[in-house]
């Protein structure tokens, strides 16, 4: 996840998706790959799907999510761990800490 104002896009996005009422997901319009989402309770931050950056091995595992339905075989060496989302602001208040804390070691 990254703080919202911290993020541009160049290119034409679009929503679609699994998405709800209380979470909204971002594509490409002219390629459709997945860019980010973002939480309605949450709305100052995105989670930006790494695999869009130029140069993502600077980022390690720190979350893991829609475990539940994940490959038997997939297996990420994520700090925390949620079968769907964290589901209160309380939770993804306490996971950006967490990542904060975690950043400047």
């Amino acid at each position: 996840m990254f703080p919202r104002d911290s993020f541009s896009c160049t290119g034409e996005l679009i929503t679609g998706g699994l998405g709800s009422s209380r979470r909204t997901h971002y594509f490409c319009k002219s390629c459709l790959n997945f860019v980010y989402s973002q939480i309605a309770a949450a709305d100052q931050r995105i989670n930006l799907r790494t695999s869009v950056l130029n140069d993502a091995t600077s980022f390690k595992p720190f979350v893991e999510l829609m475990t539940d339905e994940k490959m038997s075989w997939a297996d990420v060496p994520a700090v925390h761990s949620f079968c769907r989302y964290p589901e209160t602001l309380e939770e993804l208040q306490a996971l950006m800490d967490n990542y904060s804390i975690a950043c400047l070691r």
